[in-house]
């Protein structure tokens, strides 16, 4: 595997660990009402947000490699 699909492929389990864990955190907190689980929610989503714009460059990048 050449590195350009590895890092594609790392980023995108990134972005789709972060979204499950963020959507894990708001069905915590809509259960229990757990302070802890909203603040987990809140930086998660955000942090699937930067590896997505992240993963956009970085493939751009890639792009020009041959």
């Amino acid at each position: 595997m050449s590195l350009k699909a590895f890092h594609i492929i790392f980023v995108a389990a990134c972005v789709a660990l972060s979204l499950f864990v963020a959507l894990w955190g708001v069905r915590q907190y809509s259960g229990t009402g757990s302070t802890t689980a909203l603040i987990l929610a809140l930086v998660f989503f955000p942090t699937a947000g930067v590896l997505v714009v992240y993963g956009k460059k970085v493939f751009r990048k890639l792009k020009e490699l041959p």
